[in-house]
């Protein structure tokens, strides 16, 4: 709670932050009833100042019309819904003390590292006083109890479900190639690749000392040696060149740029994956966002079918 009630406190700032310049273009009248409680067109317009702020001396384009009058609808959905929320939770008699209000408001200052003097005058700036902050925040928290007790207590994941994601994302980077240590020999124009290869193949001298004779690219005087290198970091034509090699194998020449090329697969560098239990809580709270989102989907459409809904 005591999280959704610092983010709570942000959003509420932003929300006002942008009202002044639009204040004095606001006409009330009502935009939605809800079960015979109001939206105004006020609420609706505080809401939307911060899109519409954007646009200020800017001509406004047919598909630019069209965006603002989708975010308005999405708004007002979300606003049909807050209220929707409240009124459920009035009727459950989900009660907030003004201990409650106090606690939470504590919390906000010691968060935000606000005085007394300087909380004051933040809710001065977004011109709003205490008592409509406590309001709001009345209703955040109402709505937050009632969710918990409709919702999250509701969603349950179970460790197979956690263990089958893991399985799955495991079967996945398996599937993807691993690093490899790779050795290069670039050639001058004057010497045949081809030639070269048919030399270490042979035995007649090894890759590390072609390389060090020859190459005319990175790794001279180390054999050639590039390194570990992340197989997503190769281009298609080193892929090319590797595809089927075992570790030890020599690629058959290539072209890289204007110079003609050999590799050798030195080997394969399994890369160190981080094990269950590093990842367990990440999956288990991916696994219950998802399913909150799905259980508080249907709460909230079951409260609508219910609701008496009137769009102005």
């Amino acid at each position: 709670m005591k999280r959704v009630i610092i983010v709570f406190f942000v959003i509420l700032i932003s929300s006002f932050g942008s009202f002044s310049g639009a204040e004095e273009k606001i006409v009330d009248g009502v935009v939605a009833v809800v079960n015979g409680d109001i939206i105004t067109m006020y609420e609706m317009n505080t809401k939307m100042a911060p899109i519409m702020k954007q646009f200020n001396g800017k001509s406004i384009s047919p598909v630019e019309v069209q965006q603002i009058k989708n975010i308005r609808k999405q708004i007002l959905d979300r606003m049909i819904n807050e209220m929707i929320l409240d009124q459920e939770a009035k009727r459950l008699k989900v009660e907030i003390s003004e201990q409650d209000i106090e606690g939470e408001i504590k919390r906000i200052k010691e968060a935000s590292k606000f005085s007394d003097e300087e909380f004051a005058r933040q809710l001065a700036l977004q011109k709003t006083n205490l008592e409509g902050f406590k309001e709001t925040l009345r209703k955040d928290i109402r709505k937050n109890r009632l969710l918990s007790y409709k919702v999250k207590n509701k969603v349950v994941v179970t460790e197979e479900e956690i263990q089958g994601v893991w399985n799955s994302t495991q079967s996945q980077q398996e599937e993807v190639k691993q690093s490899v240590h790779l050795k290069l020999i670039l050639f001058p124009e004057n010497i045949s690749a081809d030639k070269i290869r048919k030399e270490i193949i042979s035995g007649e001298t090894t890759f590390e000392e072609a390389a060090n004779k020859y190459t005319v690219g990175p790794g001279a005087g180390t054999g050639g040696d590039l390194g570990v290198l992340e197989w997503d970091d190769l281009a298609k034509t080193w892929h090319d060149a590797l595809n089927g090699l075992n570790p030890g194998d020599i690629s058959t020449s290539f072209k890289v740029q204007e110079s003609t090329a050999l590799l050798k697969l030195d080997s394969f560098v399994k890369n160190k994956s981080d094990s269950f239990a590093d990842n367990r809580d990440n999956i288990y709270e991916r696994l219950y966002r998802e399913k909150q989102d799905a259980v508080f989907v249907d709460f909230i459409n079951k409260l609508r079918e219910k609701a008496v809904i009137e769009i102005k």
